[in-house]
């Protein structure tokens, strides 16, 4: 199995190819200068692992929520490569792949990407199941999710720290653990999910699907849209 996995959710962004046993994964937390790197990078990781362009069998795409600007620069790559190579892509929920490590975790996990403005965009999930569905909270909504539970809840994913310190200036008291996500590799995941979408003859994304956003850009607020 040849495939490419692209997760440009986050200012971390992470690209890995894989050719069958061989994986090769960079991960580049370089702000503002995404649009610099994606690019060579999808280039770099596909030569390292042997790959063609033409000889992909899938792209793992995290598909949001997140950056608005990384999102649309991850769709935009992979629409390309598919455009070119008529390569099946995969959208993965983000959360989703973020939480996946964890399905094992004895309570609940919560997922949890820093949306700004003293927001999260989070997911409950418990045992690889969704419980609670992606939304854009402040700390004080997700405090109504954690105190529903009667086991520890893990908070996971990229920006697991922030919110758990969020969370604990609030009530100190809730059972909370967290796990910084930037200790493992997203792509796996995208991968494993992906892998499974195609095992279960789920469709790929059409030409007309887009990111999933949970709010409104900067722009359109300011617009009125």
């Amino acid at each position: 199995m040849k495939a490419l996995a692209i997760d440009t959710a986050v200012s971390c962004i992470t690209i890995a190819a894989k050719n069958n046993d061989k994986n090769v994964t960079v991960s580049l937390d370089v702000g503002m200068h995404q649009s610099e790197k994606l690019l060579p990078t999808i280039e770099y990781v596909m030569k390292e692992c042997s790959i063609e362009p033409k000889e992909l069998d899938f792209i793992a795409l995290s598909k949001g929520p997140g950056s608005f600007t990384g999102l649309r620069l991850g769709f935009a790559a992979a629409k390309s490569l598919n455009l070119v190579t008529k390569c099946p892509i995969y959208g993965v929920h983000t959360l989703e792949a973020y939480a996946l490590p964890y399905k094992n975790w004895i309570g609940n996990v919560i997922s949890a990407i820093d949306a700004k403005k003293d927001r999260f965009f989070v997911a409950m999930y418990k045992d690889g199941n969704i419980v609670q569905e992606e939304s854009d909270l402040e700390p004080e909504k997700i405090i109504e999710w954690i105190k529903t539970e009667t086991t520890p809840v893990l908070i996971v994913g990229p920006d697991s720290l922030k919110l758990f310190d969020a969370i604990k200036q609030i009530d100190n008291t809730l059972n909370i653990l967290k796990f910084d996500g930037k200790s493992f590799c997203s792509t796996e995941f995208l991968f494993n999910i992906a892998e499974k979408m195609i095992e279960e003859q789920k469709n790929p994304m059409t030409e007309y699907e887009g990111p999933i956003y949970l709010r409104k850009s900067e722009a359109e607020e300011k617009a009125g849209c």
